[in-house]
């Protein structure tokens, strides 16, 4: 299921990008900020899971054509994990971005990165419907009946 719902987070995000890149003249900056948010925590997930240090912060605004490229980067990534099983997910170990130490699952931290690019795609959709443009359908159900 893992591994399902990371098809359907880069197939969402890509989706998402299309319609921003489309509306990038008259874009609000909060649309901007919340994708630039989604693909930070993207690549700060990995890099916990990697054991490596990010070279993004949570907040980090990036212009929509940086937004691409990490985007590209984190989706391959993202997809080319061996995705494990619950039970017997690996634990990392990893500091947040307060400096608070924490152990999760990789299982764990995978959904997390799943569901949290879907509360802020839908915070960027409500933003795009409050500008006056029509946010696209990047619910679950249509990534399925896409399939």
């Amino acid at each position: 299921m893992l591994r399902q719902f990371c098809k359907y987070n880069n197939w969402a995000n890509s989706l998402l990008l299309n319609t921003l890149v489309t509306h990038s003249d008259v874009l609000p900056e909060s649309c901007i900020k919340l994708f630039s948010h989604i693909v930070n925590a993207q690549i700060i997930w990995l890099c916990r899971i990697n054991g490596v240090q990010p070279q993004v912060t949570v907040w980090e605004l990036h212009e929509i054509e940086a937004c691409s490229l990490l985007l590209n980067v984190s989706s391959n990534e993202l997809s080319e994990l061996d995705y494990p099983e619950t039970a017997e997910s690996p634990i990392i170990k990893y500091a947040n971005s307060t400096g608070d130490f924490y152990e999760t699952s990789v299982a764990d931290i995978l959904l997390h990165i799943f569901n949290h690019g879907t509360y802020h795609r839908a915070q960027i959709a409500k933003e795009m419907k409050i500008n006056n443009l029509k946010p696209i359908n990047t619910d679950y159900i249509q990534f399925i009946r896409l399939q």
